[in-house]
């Protein structure tokens, strides 16, 4: 009898975590290619122009996280995002703050969806924030075309 009863227990948690494990695989997106044709701020890390992969590491509704990777390996980061509800999206694109030749990494969105995620300011894009409007020099939003 309680060797029936174990084996029966196992199964469960065994069936149980393999559902666990093809969900948690399933529920993030497929990496996205892009081309950055500028250098640009993500976090503390300052990034290179060139070829990424962007990479949804977890998958939350409120919450997540990124890894933003060049593609020849010489440059990674990982920045935690926050859902931000948008309009229906004509094209999947990142979009940057830039404040007169220095840029931030401040979202990403993906076509026909009306929820993207969005980076926090950090604290050096603050700082140029107040800097650049001090002289009078407005933020600007740039877009750049996922592949």
């Amino acid at each position: 009898m309680k060797k029936t009863t174990y084996t029966i227990i196992a199964s469960i948690v065994l069936a149980g975590s393999m559902a666990v494990a093809a969900q948690a695989q399933t529920a993030r997106p497929a990496p996205v290619r892009v081309s950055i044709p500028f250098q640009f701020n993500v976090g503390n890390a300052t990034m290179p122009a060139g070829e990424y992969l962007i990479r949804q590491l977890t998958a939350d509704a409120n919450a997540s996280t990124l890894q933003i990777s060049r593609q020849d390996g010489s440059a990674n980061v990982l920045v935690n995002v926050i859902g931000e509800v948008g309009q229906t999206q004509a094209m999947s694109k990142l979009t940057f703050h830039r404040y007169g030749n220095q840029y931030y990494f401040a979202e990403v969105w993906i076509d026909g969806e009306q929820d993207g995620l969005q980076a926090p300011r950090s604290k050096a894009e603050r700082a140029t924030q107040k800097e650049t409007a001090a002289l009078n020099i407005p933020m600007e939003s740039v877009a750049v075309k996922l592949r």
